[in-house]
């Protein structure tokens, strides 16, 4: 009799181990919607195309999040980009590219200036453009105005690039915002 309950306990035990009691949740689809970047005031603009789907695709990994494909989204989207980042508008790319999440964003100006007359040179970092969101699955849209303004040393930009990480972590932010469950 001991054999058989310590036979019946093992079995129960593998089985308990290895069959999950809770269903798998489907990956949510998201839209990424091309940066859209005014190379007459962004310098950079290929390093920036290149930032933002670095952190996009970071952002957004599989087992949770299933990305639709280039080819997709651009079907959908104007040749001359989207109008405005309003919420009908992306709510209007979710319905046609059948994604649950759409990420929009759009980059008008990044520039440096030196401010010579101070005690150390310095640089005056400007960066302005809009991001916008809309998450069917919670029903939240998102819009953010970027005006971002900066002051640093220019001994700081020999080793690093400033203008990457104010850019990575402002979309980071708006990202996450974009994830929240709330």
């Amino acid at each position: 009799m001991r054999k058989l309950f310590a036979f019946i306990f093992a079995a129960l035990t593998v089985l308990c181990l290895n069959v999950p009691f809770v269903g798998t949740a489907e990956a949510a689809k998201v839209a990424i919607v091309p940066i859209e970047i005014n190379e007459q005031q962004v310098e950079r603009a290929g390093d920036f195309t290149g930032y933002y789907w670095d952190i996009m695709v970071e952002k957004f990994k599989y087992p949770d999040f299933d990305l639709i494909d280039d080819d997709t989204v651009s079907k959908v989207i104007p040749e001359d980009g989207l109008k405005d980042f309003s919420k009908d508008t992306l709510m209007d790319v979710a319905r046609r590219t059948g994604a649950d999440i759409v990420v929009a964003m759009r980059l008008d100006k990044v520039t440096d200036r030196a401010l010579n007359f101070r005690r150390e040179p310095a640089l005056e970092c400007v960066m302005r453009g809009e991001y916008a969101s809309y998450n069917r699955v919670t029903g939240n849209y998102y819009n953010k105005n970027i005006r971002y303004k900066e002051e640093i040393e220019e001994v700081l930009t020999y080793r690093t690039d400033w203008q990457q990480k104010a850019f990575a972590r402002m979309t980071s932010r708006y990202v996450d915002r974009t994830i929240a469950v709330r």
